[in-house]
């Protein structure tokens, strides 16, 4: 058994404490079957993944060459030259890009009748033969060829153009290509530059290269136990231990690159160092152990054993790194040790000891010294501890350990033990430690605990997040079964925000992974159809570079146009399906979720009970039709008798893993027996292509199906839908759970509105490859985007607004009115300041009603005296004073709020003064509203200032969002319901006159 110590955490929403069913960093085991880690089938698909691939064939970084790849330009020239007479364009290239050559070649008869003996394809043939040598000008003549047609082809000699530079024959082909195209094609390569696949490298079918990070880890963490070793060897001072921030966004590969840490540099070498790989959760344990069994490095798993006082560990060598089939010495040799059945479980030192010896008595792989050691957060502490005080000459000293703290900010500000764990660790470093996270921020900025006791070398690496899979928002509406993109403007409340947010240093980097083509295009400033060469930029991460500086500093009036452009044609709402009609086609959908089998069972259909019990009856019947077909198989097997005892055995294998399987989708097959086991609801829950994990209770078979599906790689579908395509999980399952296929994100409100923003830029991570993000709501969405403290930030900022547009309304008062003039000045207020004119015709609403109420405090001097000193005695009265202020107000208030979504908001604002919510939290008297909620929205519609429309629609908003989250304050609503109600009931009534 490999266990990881994961286990419950309590988790904070707008400060209160909420505990979420969910297994992370904490106190409670949570153990992992070994089987998931070293399954043969799941390790199998490891070895067939992109990613194994890549680390086999993987280069150094672009920048550490001296130059970049270069073409064969005679090769080239030929393949030019050769087909100058079938069309122009091969005249054109040979004769721009090679001058020199095509004049010689018209001048040298003997160069003349060379060429002319050559034709295209023995040239191709000629490089191929070349291999190696040769591949890049293949890939570069490839592209030539396609460019006609291929927008990829034209990005990828855009590439090329820009390493070698102007007046390179890389520069001349692909403008005169370019020059040659359609339009069509043309704009297809402006919207295909903004994708995720718009890199060099593996991506476009070229060399697969280090990223710039890995290789400074690589290089430091060289260095460093370098000069370690030589001052052991020598005797001398030691160096100052390094400590490295590894600052990269989830999803950029933090296992890949531990892994290669190992496979390059420790195993080549530093052999002596054991790589301590310290998992936030199971899911990450898997994973890791999955990628040791895949690339053959001896491991062990370390966790802490919960069934004594919590200071006892275990420590387990799995199978695949003993010898015991291979080696009958060994045998002799564990009966000879008396091993024992289990080993137990002990201090970390016992532990270690005890592997270590075995190990080596039995012949590991790595006799009895393990490369990687995957352990859990409180094991990874008391290792640490254990390393400082054991012998120089011990394998576990901390001059022989390298800690890969994967996440290490996970869960600490929320859990005081998480905390003190990490702090343990902190102060107990090895010699060399690796801070690997997505949300931990240089060491500068960081509390000082973090630096631990012990002086160090700490430095900060980091991979800024300009080439991530593109991810485009979504609001899904359950009420009107609609799915609303949300642009990155859309997220802003109003041109202050954006401009607050945007001083950041992260976050508009952040939001640049969240524009879709047309609007990067927009903020360029390219207006198909076609476009200039020289506005395609090189790749994904070089556009987001020049979109940045743009997106960053659009001017309020910028703003306000794109906003409201981005919200129009592909960017309005559409009607889906209901929620499975906005599930992917093509990739897989992540659904995050509290109870995630529950979930699963409604996507699956299960609500539609009629189409649900024929699926099941279908489901028997093939159950019952593989069950015979097994029986007459075993009984003609029976019968047979003319093999051996061992060879009817095989066949007997043989016979079951052909026949004794059943179908439940294309692609998706399982025996019998397993089918047996579980029940029939699951069966027809994996047959619709859906399967959840969550942190206990999962069905086995769904748990073997779900690991497989993680490792879908969609090339390999070929068109085709994945077998499982809808994976629905709980919290314990995102950090760690990589599928290379999942295009769709959905995470509804119940775990949502729980999660820290730590958690939901983690979720959004689970998106490895351009496609969509769903949220069932924009609060969270915004919480998601925009940061951790964007909405306190925006509340201040409202709050102080809203005194403002006080200020300005009282000023207006006693004085000869003039609604349109009025107006006018609220706006020229509203663009100043950067705020909408919505919000302010909201916030002028409230303040309208604030002055039957006694006056705010800190108001200015000067003002004209218009609140009373104490509020009316009754509703009837103060509704009658709110009248009474509508007379002389009200055409004011109709010419801000023109539109249904402007009163809608106004009634929101109503709500909050009602409520003494911000921006009204100080606010005397604003809860008399409260009581007389349905009267005062009434007084408000006779006034015309708020229409049947708004206030049946706000009425319809607001049951959604009690829907999605129950903690949401509803006083307002349910006091306001017998109004609402009746504007429905006159609305159905005037409905049914018209049709008579």
């Amino acid at each position: 058994e490999y266990a990881a110590d994961v286990g419950a955490n309590l988790w904070s929403c707008r400060g209160r404490s909420r505990e979420l069913p969910c297994e992370t960093h904490g106190t409670r085991q949570m153990r992992v079957d070994g089987t998931h880690i070293d399954n043969s089938d799941l390790v199998a698909k490891v070895r067939g993944s992109a990613g194994f691939r890549i680390m086999r064939e993987l280069q150094p970084w672009d920048g550490a060459l001296e130059a970049p790849p270069a073409l064969l330009e005679g090769k080239v020239f030929e393949f030019f030259y050769v087909q100058r007479k079938e069309a122009d364009l091969w005249k054109t290239l040979a004769k721009e890009c090679f001058p020199k050559k095509y004049e010689e070649a018209s001048n040298d008869k003997a160069e003349k009748k060379r060429l002319q003996s050559l034709w295209a394809q023995a040239v191709l043939d000629e490089i191929k033969a070349m291999r190696e040598h040769g591949k890049h000008t293949l890939r570069f003549l490839n592209a030539v060829v396609n460019a006609s047609s291929s927008a990829a082809d034209h990005l990828f000699l855009r590439r090329e153009a820009l390493k070698h530079g102007p007046g390179s024959v890389e520069a001349k082909a692909a403008q005169i290509l370019w020059d040659q195209t359609s339009n069509r094609i043309k704009d297809q390569a402006f919207d295909a530059m903004h994708l995720w696949t718009n890199k060099g490298g593996a991506q476009s079918g070229g060399v697969a290269r280090m990223y710039k990070h890995q290789h400074e880890l690589l290089e430091e963490l060289d260095k460093h136990y370098t000069t370690v070793t030589k001052a052991v060897e020598a005797d001398a001072k030691p160096p100052l231990p390094l400590h490295v921030i590894l600052s990269t966004p989830t999803g950029s590969g933090k296992t890949f690159t531990a892994l290669m840490v190992h496979l390059r540099l420790l195993k080549v070498k530093h052999p002596n160092v054991i790589l301590v790989y310290s998992v936030p959760t199971k899911q990450v344990l898997k994973r890791v152990g999955q990628e040791c069994e895949a690339h053959a490095a001896p491991y062990w798993t370390a966790a802490r054993d919960h069934s004594g006082d919590g200071t006892l560990h275990q420590v387990r060598r799995p199978y695949s790194i003993r010898d015991k089939a291979r080696n009958r010495k060994a045998l002799r040799a564990k009966a000879a040790i008396g091993e024992k059945l289990s080993a137990g479980s002990g201090t970390i030192e016992q532990q270690l000891e005890y592997a270590a010896d075995v190990g080596y008595k039995l012949k590991d792989r790595g006799a009895g010294k393990p490369d990687i050691i995957i352990a859990d957060l409180n094991t990874t502490a008391s290792l640490l501890k254990a390393a400082h005080a054991a012998k120089e000459s011990s394998f576990y000293h901390k001059n022989n350990l390298l800690l890969y703290f994967d996440e290490p900010n996970m869960g600490i500000h929320l859990d005081p033990n998480v905390l003190g764990v990490v702090s343990t660790i902190q102060n107990h470093m090895p010699v060399a430690a690796v801070l690997a996270s997505a949300t931990l921020g240089p060491w500068e900025g960081l509390e000082p605990w973090w630096r631990g006791t012990t002086p160090a070398r700490q430095i900060t690496i980091s991979l800024e997040p300009y080439d991530l899979p593109m991810s485009t928002l979504n609001v899904y509406s359950e009420e009107k079964t609609s799915l609303s993109p949300i642009s990155p403007l859309a997220l802003f409340n109003n041109h202050a925000e954006y401009q607050r947010v945007m001083s950041d240093a992260r976050m508009p980097t952040l939001l640049l992974r969240h524009l879709n083509p047309a609007q990067g295009n927009d903020l360029l400033g390219i207006k198909g159809p076609g476009g200039d060469w020289d506005k395609i930029q090189g790749d994904v991460k070089s556009l987001r570079h020049a979109v940045e500086p743009i997106f960053k500093n659009l001017s309020y009036e910028e703003f306000t146009r794109l906003k409201a452009q981005w919200a129009t044609g592909i960017g309005a709402a559409k009607k889906v399906d209901g929620i499975r009609g906005a599930l992917s086609k093509e990739g897989v959908t992540m659904v995050g979720c509290i109870d995630p089998r529950k979930v699963a069972l409604m996507l699956a259909g299960f609500g539609d009970s009629e189409q649900w019990t024929q699926e099941v009856h279908r489901l028997n019947s093939k159950l019952k039709e593989a069950e015979r077909v097994m029986k007459e198989s075993a009984k003609s097997e029976k019968k047979a008798k003319k093999k051996d005892e061992e060879e009817e055995a095989q066949m007997g294998d043989e016979t079951e893993g052909q026949i004794g399987l059943i179908t439940l989708r294309p692609m998706l097959k399982v025996s019998v027996a397993e089918a047996l086991e579980s029940d029939i609801d699951t069966l027809v829950m994996l047959s619709k292509g859906i399967a959840y994990a969550c942190g206990s209770g999962t069905d086995p078979m769904v748990k073997r199906l779900y690991n497989q599906a993680l490792l879908t790689v969609p090339d390999s579908l070929k068109g085709r839908a994945p077998p499982l395509n809808v994976l629905v999980v709980d919290y314990s399952s995102i950090y760690g759970t990589d599928c290379p296929a999942v295009d769709t994100l959905l995470l509804q409100e119940d775990l949502g509105r729980l999660l820290a923003w730590e958690d939901l830029q983690q979720f959004l991570g689970r998106l490895r490859r351009d496609g969509t993000a769903i949220f069932y709501s924009l609060r969270t969405l915004r919480r998601a985007a925009l940061g951790p403290g964007a909405e306190e930030a925006e509340d201040k900022a409202e709050c102080e607004y809203q005194r403002d547009v006080e200020v300005a309304i009282l000023g207006m008062q006693g004085k000869s009115r003039d609604s349109e003039a009025e107006a006018a000045a609220l706006k020229k207020l509203a663009e100043s300041l950067g705020r909408s004119f919505a919000e302010t015709g909201a916030l002028a609403t409230a303040c309208v009603m604030s002055l039957v109420l006694p006056a705010p405090s800190g108001l200015p001097d000067g003002l004209p005296k218009v609140h009373p000193s104490e509020p009316a005695g009754t509703d009837k009265d103060l509704l009658a004073q709110l009248a009474k202020q509508l007379e002389t107000n009200g055409e004011m208030l109709e010419a801000m709020l023109k539109k249904r979504v402007d009163q809608i908001l106004a009634i929101n604002k109503i709500e909050a003064l009602a409520l003494s919510a911000s921006p009204f939290v100080k606010r005397t008297g604003g809860v008399r509203y409260l009581g007389a909620a349905a009267k005062t929205l009434q007084v408000l519609y006779d006034a015309d200032v708020l229409s049947e429309e708004a206030v049946i629609a706000w009425g319809q908003q607001k049951q959604a969002a009690l829907s999605l989250d129950p903690d949401m304050d509803a006083r307002f609503f349910e006091k306001a319901k017998p109004f609402i109600s009746w504007l429905e009931e006159a609305s159905s009534s005037e409905e049914e006159s018209d049709e008579e």
